[in-house]
Formats: C-alpha cells, structure tokens, sequence
C-alpha cells in the first residue's frame, strides 16, 4: 500500500499536467484472475483490516445458477483466500458433491 501511494504520488507529479491527479484506491491481495472479466480477491483499502472479498463475473455473483453453487463458491473463495488451506477448499467441494450423490 505504501508503494502503491508513492507510486501515484510520482507520477501525478511528474507525468500528468497540473489538474490531473492519480489517486490510490486499492489493492487486491491475495489475487484470483480466472479469466478476462472473472476475478476474485481480498479487497484492501486500509492495511489493518481487509474490506471485503471481492468477485465479478463468477458463478456466485451471477443471477442464473443455483444458491447451492453460490453458497459453495463462496465458502470455497473464503478457504482459498482468507484461509489459504487448498486442500481445504478441495475437500469442501468433494464433500458437497458426495452430499448431493
């Protein structure tokens, strides 16, 4: 965050003509790109607590799947990326697919 800052700080100062002003806003961290539009991410804005955890484009936020898909996306994002368990996050999923079996 800090970098970020100064980052924007620098070039506002030295690329941009005197109106103009680039600000930082946020950071993302830990990162998920899944593909162009599709992403997830701890959404940071200050560095004590993080804001929230971010999505577009995937199934949890789309209006035509099913709650069982959103609430297992979800809980799925929240073990990879709060919790960093992988295997975790596997689990949950073969879990809920031997649930529905």
């Amino acid at each position: 965050m800090v970098l970020g800052k100064e980052a924007a700080a620098k070039i506002s100062k030295d690329l941009f003509i005197s109106p103009i002003k680039l600000e930082f806003e946020k950071v993302y961290c830990p990162y998920l790109l899944i593909s162009k539009k599709r992403y997830a991410g701890v959404y940071w804005t200050k560095s004590d607590k993080y804001d929230k955890i971010d999505t577009k484009g995937m199934e949890n936020v789309r209006r035509d799947n099913c709650s069982l898909v959103r609430n297992l996306l979800n809980k799925v994002l929240r073990t990879i990326l709060l919790d960093r368990d992988l295997p975790g996050s596997a689990e949950l999923v073969k879990n809920t697919v031997s649930d529905l079996l």
